[in-house]
């Protein structure tokens, strides 16, 4: 189910995960002795864990929110620390993406401490690096850089052989490409310099993600196009705001088309480039997000 959203985005397999945890959650009356039990926690709190990022990428963020808690009750029960840091950097996740900002530090900084008990930099690496964004949307500069030089020191010393399921994806492309995802957002609230630093890191990022990693590369791809557009270089904007247009198009991600949104205000800004024109009027011809009940 991870690859699946990893690779397709969360609409396409909301039906297939649902399924799953009816069918898990029924084990949890089964008698079983008490290590086999928590195994079960934790698996099934991880099961809730990616329920609840397919449900958030497919637009349902309450349904998100309810399955965190789930997870995070059953990461509890399964004396999972490692577990309880990534559900709540996925919890922060949804309030950064809701432009709750106060909500998503206090997500971020209660799964440090937890990935701080477990002993796990990348779990630590992952909630800094997401806490150095919230900084660089706020346009607080050196909590940004504070939090960056932490997750990127936490990142180098992981061991990288014994990665839980659940942080896999946090490779060198993603450290990368939250590196400028900081960068582009401190291009927008501190100082469009800031936009010349987070191209080449983005480039890096999008050079990085496989297949595999398609919606993350589509992520990358209008952060990039963000960055040219906001440090002035419009054609190279434009030609990779087609690009992340396109990737979008072959997505199920609901966060995906949120994201590429603002992305037309940034073109409009250069409405002389005929090219920046076109690109504003195919991002806001998108459709919006249907309305109706999650599956």
């Amino acid at each position: 189910m991870r690859a699946t959203d990893y690779r397709h985005g969360g609409e396409s397999c909301l039906t297939a995960v649902g399924a799953l945890l009816r069918e898990g959650d029924r084990m949890l009356t089964a008698s079983a002795p008490e290590k086999v039990r928590q195994q079960l926690y934790v698996a099934l709190g991880d099961l809730h864990n990616v329920a609840g990022w397919a449900y958030f990428d497919a637009g349902f963020a309450d349904e998100a929110r309810t399955r965190f808690c789930h997870a995070l009750v059953l990461a509890g029960l399964g004396r999972h620390t490692g577990l309880t840091a990534n559900v709540c950097y996925r919890l922060g996740r949804v309030c950064l993406h809701q432009e709750d900002l106060d909500e998503a530090s206090a997500y971020f900084q209660l799964g440090q401490l937890a990935a701080k008990r477990s002993g796990d930099e990348i779990g630590g690496s992952i909630l800094s690096m997401n806490s150095a964004w919230t900084f660089a949307k706020k346009g607080s500069r050196d909590g940004a850089r504070t939090l960056l030089d932490r997750g990127r020191g936490q990142f180098a010393a992981a061991d990288h052989s014994k990665v839980p399921g659940w942080a896999r994806f946090f490779t060198a492309a993603d450290l990368s490409a939250l590196t400028g995802a900081v960068h582009t957002d401190l291009a927008q609230t501190v100082d469009r310099q800031h936009a010349r630093t987070a191209v080449p890191l983005l480039v890096e990022a999008i050079d990085g993600y496989g297949d595999d990693m398609a919606r993350s590369r589509a992520f990358s791809l209008i952060l990039l196009s963000i960055s040219h557009l906001v440090e002035g270089d419009v054609d190279q904007g434009v030609d990779v705001g087609f690009q992340a247009l396109v990737s979008a198009g072959t997505l199920g991600s609901a966060r995906v088309r949120d994201r590429i949104r603002p992305l037309a205000a940034h073109a409009r800004r250069h409405g002389s480039h005929g090219g920046a024109r076109e690109l504003a009027a195919r991002v806001s011809a998108m459709p919006a997000p249907p309305a109706g009940e999650r599956p």
